[in-house]
């Protein structure tokens, strides 16, 4: 008995948290309220506050949601066997390319589009430090293929976690021009030739560092 009555606690807090994606996917933050959300999961405002305190935290349950989706796929692209290291890297860009695609809304609400970063900067709730984590750790997959690079001899020296936050910024920073329309009426390149050339670049300047540390060496 018990057992059936924990699962239908997990199967009403599911229904809330897909009512409340549907609609936030929908109509963004500041478009919904805690009672839209009740009455299209069809429980009560206090069944709600069994399960989140706030509007805010059931937003980072679906940051949370998200972040799991992104980070599966980028640690799948990145265990192939047999990938150099910057193959790993353009793999990993691409897999972000792909996720703002094919889960537009799941990247609106990990990067706050649709929400004011002050209302949703707080760090000190279980969810808050949950997501924190999560994305340190997913930053620290990525800062491991450059660590793994420079080992192989593929990259030059660098500091690593330096490294990897700018890559991860160029990529943050590409996609968001396209969610401004700076791309589309602007720039009028296509995204993904932008986000080759910002690779290449990157790539290249790696290589020419290396080679002139060989032919400085080689003097």
């Amino acid at each position: 008995m018990r057992a059936r009555t924990i699962e239908a606690k997990q199967q009403k807090g599911q229904k809330i948290l897909e009512a409340a994606k549907e609609l936030f996917f929908s109509k963004g933050y500041y478009g919904i309220t805690i009672e839209m959300i009740t009455e299209k999961a069809g429980v009560s405002t206090g069944t709600f506050y069994l399960y989140y305190k706030n509007k805010i935290e059931i937003y980072k349950a679906l940051q949370n949601e998200g972040l799991d989706i992104l980070i599966d796929e980028i640690r799948k692209v990145i265990s192939q066997p047999g990938m150099s290291s910057s193959a790993k890297l353009s793999e990993v860009a691409r897999t972000y390319f792909r996720y703002y695609n094919n889960h537009r809304e799941y990247f609106d609400i990990i990067q706050i589009l649709s929400a004011s970063p002050d209302e949703l900067k707080e760090t000190q709730t279980e969810i808050s430090r949950i997501i924190d984590n999560k994305v340190y750790h997913l930053l620290k997959v990525i800062e491991g293929v450059f660590k793994e690079g420079i080992e192989n001899g593929e990259f030059v020296s660098m500091d690593t976690w330096k490294a990897t936050n700018v890559f991860w910024g160029l990529m943050d920073g590409l996609i968001l021009l396209e969610e401004r329309n700076n791309i589309k009426n602007v720039i009028r390149v296509d995204l993904e030739e932008l986000i080759k050339q910002a690779l290449g670049m990157a790539f290249y300047g790696i290589g020419i560092v290396k080679k002139r540390l060989v032919e400085d060496e080689n003097k």
